[in-house]
């Protein structure tokens, strides 16, 4: 039976601990009206009449609203109450007896942690993925987990829909976004919240936009890329740089100089200091002692990020055009660039003192596609810094925000607004393949 991926979007697990004073009928309704579209009775306790029983009862209203029933690990009670489904774990019956029991007329789930355990799962006729858990989860303490690269790993591997699970809630979910799952399995976040109809909703609105995600970057014709921690791992030079410049002057600098000068074109850093600091000198002679400060690194030490080169290739051989916009000089930016073998990828570099605005604004970005021709809806701003993705976004590009260390803290406000969210580059190139 084939499995329509679209009932995989949010998948409601059964736990019986979180009933309280609902009945779990009572709690499977509600998440049904809140949007649920696949619901699975998961019982390890009940006997065989009870949980015949109710399985009979949640059967018959999801068939009420037109979604599927899965029952967990236990083929008899999933054949006598005419279920959609039954799914097994690893360590439970092996997939291709559960398949030879059912027939072809009922669903398949299978929990995967590996490549090959979801490749061998396909191979005995499983028509959907369980993968996880992809978070720690205390509904199952023991469960193996199962990282952000091999989930993407899984997803490129088999045919059949995946589903993630394990320790998923409304908080953290927006961080599998770009990894190629069809959509997310939920116990404590679905069962435990007081409200469980509204609380589906807004469940099945975050997992319809980590679906979405994986079509973002597929679908792109053009590519605008910042340049430190996006492309670069250079930001230890501008670490640095703001405190050592005034250093070098015999200037104390103030709290909270980094997070300005991050904020800041080149330009704007040099009319900073003399606005600031008192600094008399012209802000082409600043700008050239802080150039004069990072242009040996640059020059001689920059390296890519981890998969960057890989990940530039894989786009090139796609047919996508590239260019690069930055606040950092250009004549830094090509020399980095050319020494790392990767210049050659970009049609044009465009800097914030070239173009006279910062990434407060959007006007580098817009610079930038209209040089690559490509519409803003096809055109993905690859961007680390929070407020730089933000004005992307806000301008109507396709925002792919990268993970950097020095963004840690903003990292929740890039799950929310980013299109695709990429931890590794390396992982990219698997998800894009």
């Amino acid at each position: 039976m084939s499995c329509d991926k679209n009932s995989m979007l949010l998948y409601a697990v059964t736990d019986r601990a979180w009933t309280g004073e609902r009945t779990l009928y009572q709690q499977v309704e509600q998440a049904l009206r809140g949007g649920a579209t696949c619901v699975q009775l998961r019982e390890k306790e009940l006997n065989y009449d009870d949980f015949l029983k109710e399985a009979l009862e949640l059967r018959a209203l999801c068939k009420s609203f037109g979604v599927p029933f899965i029952v967990n690990d236990n083929v008899d009670i999933a054949l006598a109450c005419g279920a959609d489904g039954v799914h097994v774990g690893q360590h439970d019956m092996q997939a291709r007896s559960v398949r030879e029991r059912i027939g072809n007329g009922m669903l398949l789930g299978v929990s995967a942690q590996t490549v090959e355990q979801a490749r061998e799962a396909e191979r005995n006729g499983a028509d959907y993925l369980g993968v996880g858990a992809v978070f720690a989860t205390s509904t199952k303490p023991d469960a193996d987990f199962v990282s952000r690269e091999e989930l993407i790993k899984i997803c490129k591997a088999v045919s059949i829909p995946v589903v993630a699970i394990g320790g998923i809630s409304r908080e953290n979910m927006l961080q599998l976004k770009s990894t190629g799952i069809d959509g997310v399995a939920l116990v404590s976040a679905i069962f435990a919240a007081e409200d469980i109809e509204s609380e589906c909703r807004a469940l099945k609105k975050r997992s319809e936009r980590i679906v979405a995600s994986n079509d973002a970057l597929r679908s792109i014709k053009g590519a605008v890329f910042d340049l430190d921690r996006t492309l670069l791992d250079s930001m230890y030079v501008w670490d640095n740089i703001c405190f050592d410049y005034l250093l070098n002057r015999g200037i104390t600098p103030r709290a909270g100089l980094a997070e300005k000068f991050h904020t800041l074109s080149l330009k704007q850093s040099a009319e900073y200091y003399q606005s600031e600091y008192g600094i008399t000198d012209s802000v082409d002679v600043i700008m050239d002692d802080i150039n004069a400060m990072v242009e040996k690194r640059y020059f001689s030490e920059v390296l890519p990020k981890d998969g960057v080169c890989g990940f530039l290739e894989q786009l090139r051989e796609k047919g996508v055009k590239m260019c690069v916009a930055t606040a950092t000089d250009r004549h830094l930016v090509e020399a980095a660039l050319e020494r790392n073998g990767i210049l050659h990828y970009f049609s044009d570099i465009f800097t914030c003192t070239a173009i006279g605005h910062g990434k407060d604004e959007p006007n580098i970005y817009n610079a930038a596609c209209e040089h690559l021709g490509t519409p803003k809806g096809e055109t993905a701003v690859f961007e680390d810094a929070f407020y730089a993705a933000k004005t992307a976004k806000d301008a109507d590009f396709v925002l792919a925000a990268v993970y950097d260390r020095h963004e840690k803290e903003h990292q929740k406000e890039l799950f929310e607004i980013a299109d695709a969210y990429i931890v590794s580059f390396n992982e990219m190139r698997d998800f894009l393949d």
